[in-house]
Formats: C-alpha cells, sequence, structure tokens
C-alpha cells in the first residue's frame, strides 16, 4: 500500500481535453492552466490519466463520454469543467483524486465488481445518473468494454462464410467488418466505416464524421454536429470585441500540433493567451513577427501541407478558407502580422456553415491521415452553429 501511495502521488497528471458545443472558453482556460503548470497533454485515452470535459455535455454527448471514460486505463479521474472561472479549482480537485490512493482503491473496485455482473446489469450501472457520472468523488463504474460505434446507420452488404450470416458482426473496439466494393481503380477492397469525432482533442466540438474507407482512402463522408441543442455556452470567438489575432493563433496551435510540430503549437497557445489577457500590441507584436518567421521557414510543412484539403476558389467560396491547408496557416501568420488586424466585428460571416457544408467533398478521395490536417485547417467554430440554431429553432 505504501509503494501504491508513493506511485500515486509522483504520479505527473496528464490530461486528456476534450470540448463539447458551448465550451471554448472553457478549454481556452484549461488550456492556459495546464501550460502554466507544465503539465503534458494526452491525444489518446491510453496516453490519459485525467479526462478534461469542457463545457457541458448534454443528452447526446455524455454517452459517448462516458465510453471515453471506459477507454482510459487507471489510475484515473473525469472533472467537468462547465465555465472558464472553474478550471483551476476543477484541475486541482482532479490531481487531488488522481494521487488519492483510496479514491483509485475504490474506483478500480467498484469497475471490476461491474466487470463481474451481467452484461446487462453492467450495462444499467454504467449508464446510471448523470449525476454520479459527474462526480470527482465518485467516479464511474464501467465495465471497460471497448468503445462502440453508436452512431453508425449505414447499410452494410451480406458476405456469408461457410454459410453464417455475418452481417452486423463487429471487430475489436466497435468497428463494423468490412464489406467489399469496387474501388476508384475498378479494383475490389474492403470497406470499412470508421467514424472520427466527436470527442477528440484539438477537434471542433461535436463534429461527427462518418468516413467509408477503401485502403486508407476515404470514399464517402458524411458530416453532421452533435450536442448543439444542449450547448449552454455563446459563440466565444463571434463576441463583439473578441480579438481576431487570438482565433487564429488557437487555429494555428492546433493545426501545428496535429502536424507534429508541438514547440511551435505551444508558442502560438503562450501568444494567444497573452492576447486574450490583454497583452499591450507594442509588446507582444515581436514575439508574434517572431514566431510567423519561424513557420514560414520551415521546410517540412509545405511536403506536409501542399495541396491538402483544397478548396475551390469560387466566388461562394469564403476569401478565409480558398486553397489549401497551407495556404490557409500562412494566411493566419500573414495576418497576425498585420498591425490594422484588431477585433472581430459581429457583421462578419463566419465561413463554418459553408464549411460544414463542403467537408465531404473536401474529404473524399483523401487519405485518413490528412483528415485531422484538413479539419484543423479549415478553423471550424461549431460553437457558431449554436447561435444559429438558436434564432432559427
Amino acid at each position: 500500500m505504501e509503494l501504491s501511495r508513493w506511485l500515486l502521488r509522483t504520479m505527473p497528471p496528464r490530461p486528456l481535453v476534450v470540448t463539447v458545443p458551448g465550451g471554448t472558453e472553457a478549454r481556452l482556460a484549461v488550456e492556459r492552466c495546464v501550460r502554466e503548470r507544465a503539465w503534458g497533454t494526452a491525444f489518446s485515452p491510453a496516453e490519459a490519466n485525467i479526462l478534461v470535459v469542457a463545457g457541458v455535455a448534454g443528452h447526446a454527448l455524455e454517452p459517448l463520454v462516458e465510453q471515453l471514460w471506459g477507454l482510459i486505463p487507471a489510475p484515473r479521474t473525469r472533472v467537468d469543467v462547465q465555465a472558464a472561472n472553474d478550471a483551476p479549482r476543477e484541475l486541482d480537485v482532479a490531481v487531488s483524486a488522481l494521487h488519492n490512493v483510496d479514491y483509485q482503491h475504490k474506483q478500480a473496485t467498484e469497475a471490476l465488481s461491474a466487470g463481474d455482473r451481467p452484461e446487462s446489469e453492467a450495462g444499467r450501472q454504467e449508464h446510471g445518473s448523470h449525476a454520479e457520472h459527474r462526480s470527482h468523488h465518485s467516479a464511474p463504474s464501467g465495465s471497460g468494454h471497448a468503445e462502440q460505434d453508436q452512431q453508425q446507420h449505414g447499410h452494410h452488404e451480406h458476405h456469408g462464410h461457410h454459410g453464417h450470416d455475418m452481417d452486423g458482426m463487429q471487430l475489436a473496439g466497435g468497428v463494423p467488418m468490412a464489406g467489399r466494393a469496387d474501388d476508384r481503380d475498378g479494383l475490389t477492397l474492403d470497406q470499412l466505416h470508421v467514424p472520427l469525432g466527436p470527442l477528440l482533442p484539438l477537434w471542433p466540438p461535436g463534429l461527427v464524421v462518418r468516413t467509408k474507407l477503401q485502403g486508407d482512402v476515404i470514399q464517402q463522408a458524411a458530416v453532421e454536429v452533435l450536442g448543439i441543442g444542449d450547448a449552454r455556452g455563446d459563440a466565444f470567438w463571434l463576441r463583439p470585441g473578441r480579438p481576431l489575432k487570438a482565433r487564429w493563433l488557437d487555429a494555428s496551435a492546433a493545426l501545428l500540433a496535429i502536424a507534429g510540430w508541438a514547440d511551435a503549437a505551444a508558442v502560438a497557445r503562450r501568444l494567444r493567451d497573452q492576447v486574450l489577457t490583454g497583452t499591450p500590441q507594442a509588446e507582444i507584436a515581436g514575439p508574434i513577427r517572431r514566431w510567423g518567421r519561424q513557420v514560414r521557414r520551415s521546410r517540412t510543412l509545405p511536403w506536409l501541407l501542399t495541396g491538402v484539403g483544397q478548396v475551390p476558389d469560387k466566388p461562394s467560396t469564403p476569401r478565409a478558407l480558398a486553397g489549401d491547408a497551407l495556404t490557409r496557416l500562412y494566411r493566419w501568420v500573414d495576418s497576425l502580422a498585420d498591425p490594422k488586424t484588431s477585433v472581430a466585428s459581429p457583421d462578419v460571416a463566419d465561413g463554418t456553415p459553408w464549411a460544414v457544408d463542403v467537408l465531404p467533398s473536401v474529404l473524399e478521395g483523401r487519405e485518413l491521415a490528412t483528415a485531422r490536417l484538413i479539419v484543423a485547417s479549415l478553423d471550424l467554430d461549431t460553437d457558431m452553429l449554436t447561435v444559429r440554431e438558436a434564432h432559427h429553432g
């Protein structure tokens, strides 16, 4: 027991931060706290020991949050940061629970007990009241089953095997078994349905992209945004007086992090936080220019982003979204260096609704490995859709 206490006390926090619609401001506050505390962040459940939900997960997303929670290995804890001001306190609570051997032992015992019950009873325990799931002192007692895609409604072809019908069977992780279809070259290849989102780090809140793959190429894509009706926050980036530079730095940080340039992404987040806290323009202009020159000098980014997520430059295309991922990144960098750039105007239309509509056509024919780069380069502010639904609902 003493060894367990020592190991838990010395375990570094590693949060996995996921954002739900309306949670952008909370997410920014969490990222700032994590940066100031010099914590490492997780990009998958296997790396994490703290699940941080930024915003309020409503009925549409809470079951998916619980599935994600079930994928995080013990020791672990979960906190819900519903407002920006709650971030420091909730992260303190998370660390305390993570380092508490009695809490972790109780949680592990409940999880094992749930796993020994019949499946129906364990399922009822796993999907109990939301109040119990969100408690910081009584963690969910999930059965530990792998995450399943509950959102897939597509039709699957029937393929017999030794006379048995295999339709509806799933592989480990809940991915439906592959069917077969002709690809664009006329070859018959396995066809696999793979959903992306809605709970990924560095991912637009609530966005779900359901892909149909052949090999590693996206043959078809369908897009929807979950949880808009449950959102309690507003569109943070569209508030009057919100600095445009902070949004562009935030978008750049996400794209650079997904591209694998963690250092440049960290600098972008630090500069973003300085802009949001009102650092004088004269003080921050120099660091922004130096960061921009560093990004522009990179030889890897052109190799990685050129031609990725190409958006046709048509009259209907928002100017900020035209071109490929590299063009959009450079556009943000150049705008950040422009001293005339100040704040967002409520009269300026956001390109998110247009981008959501065209995203399937932009993704189709691309390799799955580029999908997250494409989505990040489009800077989708799905919180903006909550405003539109409120006006037209």
